[in-house]
């Protein structure tokens, strides 16, 4: 079966990109037509890239805790300074051939859920 861990290596293509405030609608961060592109290597270093209405992107290092199948980015280098050395914790789903992440960010100054969906690509 292998490992939450094992199941993250490789890339992933964006699906889509949603967060919801704790009131009011839904929204897309980057666009609802956002493209991206998620890379986990076997060495723990993860790397993001998110391009639509702006860019987000950021390099960092990975951990993951099996037991609460959670995954933690941890940021080295961000396209928003203020981000550089924070700490990203996401619910991990493995949907048949997609990734779920999910978790909080403010966003505008507010507290939003988000639900982030990658597709793996094909090697």
């Amino acid at each position: 079966m292998g490992s939450i861990q094992s199941k993250l290596v490789g890339r992933w293509r964006l699906v889509s990109y949603v967060a919801a405030p704790e009131q009011g609608e839904t929204v897309y961060p980057l666009g609802a037509k956002a493209k991206g592109v998620l890379d986990y290597s076997p060495e723990g270093n993860v790397s993001v890239h998110i391009m639509g209405a702006g860019y987000f992107a950021y390099y960092g290092y990975y951990s993951v805790d099996e037991r609460a199948a959670t995954v933690t980015h941890h940021l080295e280098l961000c396209s928003d300074r203020s981000l550089a050395g924070a700490s990203n914790l996401r619910h991990i789903a493995l949907e048949e051939a997609c990734l779920v992440l999910s978790g909080s960010m403010s966003l505008d100054g507010k507290p939003h859920s988000i639900r982030v969906v990658w597709e793996r690509q094909a090697e």
